[in-house]
């Protein structure tokens, strides 16, 4: 009871330092300007190509971005058209169903998050220890409550980012796209921004995972940066060359990193999304408990 205790009030010292420092503000307006920034792109790119589109065929244009794409969205030709780029017909009907902006905003968290999860959180704990304030706490605390309490306050920052950003993505739409289903569409944008914290719990346990090996954050951060390059690496290699035999032994390799559980967020039927929800912050418990053992033995 007592280290648990321990761990929650490191998380809150977490979070409440970050909005001292203006980390929090510095993450929360990134998250929300590159949302709002991105959404209106992809709205203002949507009404040229559909403006295009009606020119090209002479059709009665609608006014406004969304109304030709709900049109091709309904399409079969585009629905094997879709089906033939993801390779997954099931995933692809399931797509169809889901607003255009809602995949785009998903797209954006899923593919950026983790770069810049990396950059944020990977500083954090070895800042501290490079510094020799963290002496100062784990006098009071053990490694293991202090480490955690990072974890646990860097997960609620970019969930609280996160989710600003859905709903920033959700008010672009509802000025820009004035016919599009406003609660499906807040609900899965929501959803997605749900996902994209998933997946970035994985990245976290990597960034701070790393975080414990160095005492200087530039270094662990490059450090970083290279852990991220590598497990994307391995599971494009691992994902291209997985088959039968020995090749099998691929798959483990393939779910053993973020990217290989991807495409699972992407369902949104629980029996393919279940598995990912699971995989991804075990991952990122243990990129970030294979840093601790290594920091629980250090001379501090």
């Amino acid at each position: 009871m007592r280290v648990f205790l321990q761990f929650l009030i490191v998380t809150r010292h977490e979070i409440v330092d970050a909005f001292r420092s203006k980390r929090a503000i510095t993450l929360i307006l990134l998250y929300l300007l590159g949302s709002i920034a991105a959404c209106n792109l992809f709205v203002y790119s949507l009404h040229r190509i559909e403006d295009e589109l009606v020119e090209a065929m002479g059709l009665v244009p609608y006014g406004e971005a969304g109304g030709v794409t709900r049109a091709l969205w309904n399409s079969d030709h585009f629905r094997h058209m879709l089906t033939g780029l993801i390779g997954d017909r099931e995933l692809a009907v399931q797509l169809l169903s889901i607003p255009p902006l809602a995949i785009f905003f998903g797209w954006v968290a899923l593919s950026f998050t983790p770069l810049l999860v990396i950059l944020m959180s990977t500083p954090r704990i070895a800042e501290e220890v490079g510094t020799s304030s963290a002496r100062f706490v784990l006098f009071r605390t053990t490694r293991g409550s202090w480490c955690c309490g990072k974890f646990a306050g860097q997960s609620v920052l970019l969930l609280a980012a996160l989710l600003l950003s859905a709903v920033a993505a959700w008010v672009v739409g509802l000025i820009r796209m004035p016919s599009f289903d406003q609660v499906h569409s807040l609900t899965a944008i929501l959803s997605y921004g749900l996902k994209a914290w998933v997946y970035a719990i994985a990245y976290i346990g990597l960034a701070l995972g790393v975080s414990q090996l160095s005492r200087s954050p530039v270094i662990a951060t490059g450090i970083a940066l290279v852990m991220m390059t590598i497990l994307t690496g391995v599971a494009t290699a691992s994902g291209h060359w997985r088959g039968p035999g020995w090749f099998r032994i691929l798959d483990i390799t393939y779910l053993l990193t973020p990217r290989g559980n991807h495409m699972a967020l992407w369902h949104p039927d629980f029996a393919h999304l279940v598995p990912g929800l699971i995989i991804l912050p075990a991952l990122g418990f243990l990129y970030f408990s294979v840093g601790h053992v290594f920091f629980s033995r250090r001379d501090l």
